[in-house]
């Protein structure tokens, strides 16, 4: 099958949803405890004075928490089907490679990141009940720029704004400045989903840990060149606390235009690894380069 179908792509989702459906509620009751007691020992740890401190260090740890998780998450595209029998029925599913490979990243990149997310809102939540029917904390608030943040408030909106680029709030910018900030988060996003995506799927072991080194030697090496020839990204001039003008750097434009074609290199490759997949296969890798 050559071509691409919704309607198999999204039997394929739903076979990949079944099959890990155990996996996917056990994780799923497992995290909500773990969030839940994670926040009761952070608070005992750091008693903090005020609701808005304890908010701001549960909107910290779990942004930490949310990113990491979710990173790894995305790495373990083909970890499902690594073991024989379980390749074995996969390969053999009537759907096209496009289909599969599709509807495993579909599953680890967006509904595993939600569920993690998810994991978060219900334990929170737990941490948000408990506190408004028992102990010290049913009455306590505190006044914060004109908002009220009680001890049984949520935490959630502290760790989505961690999560959130703030480029948008500097609205005295220049338009273009705005832009190539978008431009370039953006690329750094896609590129290091890429990075995980082909990581995952070309290592048997330790993907995680081997695409982050990759990840950190990019941007070492990126760092140390703009140091050498004492470039900068992004260049602010401020004069008595107003915003004057804003310069984008050449290592902007390299970044805007370099990371969109290595993702879609990573992607490519990705792919063409995971078309090529046999039952059995390397220890450490799906592909052997040497044999190809």
């Amino acid at each position: 099958m050559n071509t691409f179908s919704f309607n198999r792509f999204g039997k394929m989702l739903r076979w990949v949803l079944s099959v890990n459906q155990r996996r996917i509620l056990y994780a799923m009751a497992a995290s909500v405890v773990g969030v839940f007691i994670a926040e009761m020992i952070l608070l005992r740890m750091s008693s903090p004075y005020f609701p808005f401190k304890m908010l701001n260090q549960y909107g910290d740890v779990g942004a930490a928490v949310f990113a990491v998780t979710s990173l790894i998450l995305v790495s373990t595209i083909v970890s499902g089907v690594n073991e024989k029998r379980k390749r074995e029925a996969f390969l053999m599913l009537p759907a096209s490679n496009l289909e599969k490979f599709l509807a495993l990243m579909t599953y680890t990149s967006v509904i595993c990141v939600l569920g993690v997310f998810l994991a978060f809102v219900l334990g929170d939540s737990l941490r948000m009940a408990w506190f408004w029917i028992s102990g010290p904390y049913t009455e306590a608030k505190v006044s914060y720029l004109d908002d009220y943040y009680y001890w049984w408030s949520s935490a959630i909106p502290e760790m989505v704004n961690r999560l959130t680029p703030n480029v948008l709030v500097a609205d005295s910018c220049n338009w273009f400045y705005l832009v190539m900030n978008i431009v370039v988060i953006a690329a750094i996003a896609v590129w290091t989903h890429s990075l995980l995506i082909i990581g995952g799927t070309l290592f048997r072991k330790y993907s995680f840990v081997i695409s982050c080194l990759v990840f950190i030697l990019f941007w070492v090496i990126f760092g140390k060149t703009m140091q050498y020839f004492e470039l900068s990204m992004f260049t602010s001039n401020w004069e008595d606390g107003k915003y004057v003008s804003g310069e984008v750097g050449i290592p902007t434009y390299i970044l805007a235009v370099l990371l969109p074609l290595l993702s879609v290199f990573n992607y490519w490759a990705s792919f063409h690894i995971f078309k090529n997949l046999q039952l059995i296969t390397n220890k450490w890798t799906n592909y052997d380069i040497f044999k190809r």
